[in-house]
């Protein structure tokens, strides 16, 4: 989804032109269509202004040439004007969020800023895809810089942009984080241990486990709060082709996880399993495998680990 709005904020012409022309009868011919575009696509505002508001003119129910004909018009100077038709544009059909966030253009060349920061803070509450160094970097904006309400625009813009890093249910799992001695509970520290090192990666979204135990296994899990199911989700694999899959959440501070592991010897079928990690304290964390015969309704230890934050 993250990939999927970013490139439909990158390619917002192309996107918007596919949608609007699909709703709209009566379009535009292609060519004029893609003539515009190109200008409008280069910067080249005043060629643009002039394609589009004569496209706009013949075919006045056409939501993107009003729309473009608004941005053309802030571009040249002209943001009154700009702002009738961005709105006429959105009254036509043209996206919440895209419109918002020009109509904040506009708005601002007006030095409305209290206006040009609501109809920010309604594109990013539309979950529009604009990261920040787009948002400052912009000259329209320039006025904003000093509003009481930028920071907090920029803010609702970067929660949409790296959402891990303004939610805090991503950071339930962070006890786990760090490099690891693995032992079976009650084993002396004495001797090797297998080792775990858990890594955050993806802009701190993911928690990946990287395992190398002592009798050469290795695996990796990936470990994710899936906003969508509201839980945390892991996926296994190791170098003995196992997988498992769990699904849970935090519960009184711990993780508490279940799944299903493959069946023992290569069979077919898939075991039950629950998989807790105790947050013992900032340097032990005790991780618990348990299996069920009988669909969850019993459980019966299989394996029991104990963690120690390796010294440095």
């Amino acid at each position: 989804m993250r990939r999927s709005i970013r490139f439909a904020f990158l390619l917002l012409p192309a996107v918007l032109a596919g949608t609007m022309n699909a709703q709209t009868s009566g379009a535009p011919p292609a060519a004029e269509l893609q003539s515009a575009a190109a200008a409008f696509s280069a910067g080249r505002w005043a060629d643009a202004n002039m394609q589009y508001e004569s496209l706009a003119k013949r075919f006045p129910q056409h939501p993107l040439s009003r729309f473009r004909l608004g941005v053309t018009l802030t571009e040249l100077g002209r943001a009154a004007e700009g702002e009738v038709a961005l709105r006429e544009g959105e009254r036509l059909g043209v996206p919440a969020p895209q419109a918002a966030y020009r109509l904040a253009e506009s708005l601002a060349e007006q030095k409305k800023l209290d206006a040009a920061i609501a109809e920010l803070r309604r594109s990013a509450a539309a979950g529009f895809f604009v990261p920040n160094a787009t948002l400052t970097g912009n000259p329209h904006f320039a006025r904003l810089v000093t509003h009481a309400g930028w920071q907090g625009a920029l803010d609702a813009f970067d929660a949409i942009v790296q959402p891990c890093k303004h939610d805090t249910r991503f950071r339930e799992f962070d006890f786990w984080v760090g490099d690891w001695d693995v032992r079976p509970t009650g084993a002396p520290a004495v001797g090797p241990a297998s080792r775990n090192r858990i890594t955050l990666e993806e802009s701190s979204c993911v928690v990946m486990e990287h395992w190398e135990g002592l009798g050469g296994s290795t695996g990796q899990s990936f470990n994710l709060f899936d906003r969508s199911m509201g839980k945390w989700r892991q996926t296994w694999v190791d170098n003995t082709a196992g997988q498992h899959e769990y699904a849970g959440s935090l519960v009184d501070g711990n993780m508490v996880m279940e799944g299903t592991t493959p069946a023992a010897s290569g069979q077919l079928g898939r075991v039950p399993t629950r998989l807790t990690l105790f947050h013992i304290s900032k340097d032990s964390v005790r991780q618990l495998f348990q299996t069920s015969p009988d669909s969850g309704r019993t459980w019966t230890p299989t394996t029991d680990l104990m963690y120690v934050r390796r010294k440095p």
